[in-house]
């Protein structure tokens, strides 16, 4: 018998997601959010949290680093717990 070859027709276009926690400026809600880039992130953040104006900063929660480049974004770990901020709004202790 020949040797069985596996060809994938249709590699996969985006890395698979990684899962993250995202909460409010006030800290009140937290959801679970599953992303594979900083854009995606932001995006479904904006979706999770009901967020209509567009224009958000993500900190970090522990310490409120901007997060603001893909590179910085693919170098934190699974389950970086992030925080949303709206105009106007910033990160507190």
């Amino acid at each position: 018998m020949g040797a069985v070859t596996k060809q994938t027709l249709f590699p996969p276009l985006m890395p698979a997601g990684r899962p993250f926690r995202v909460s409010n400026a006030s800290r009140s809600s937290r959801k679970g959010i599953v992303a594979s880039s900083l854009q995606e992130l932001i995006s479904k953040t904006l979706e999770a949290f009901l967020i209509t104006a567009g224009m958000v900063t993500l900190v970090l929660e522990e310490d409120g680093t901007v997060v603001d480049t893909e590179e910085f974004f693919q170098s934190l770990n699974d389950n970086t717990h992030f925080m949303v901020l709206e105009k106007g709004q910033k990160w507190t202790q």
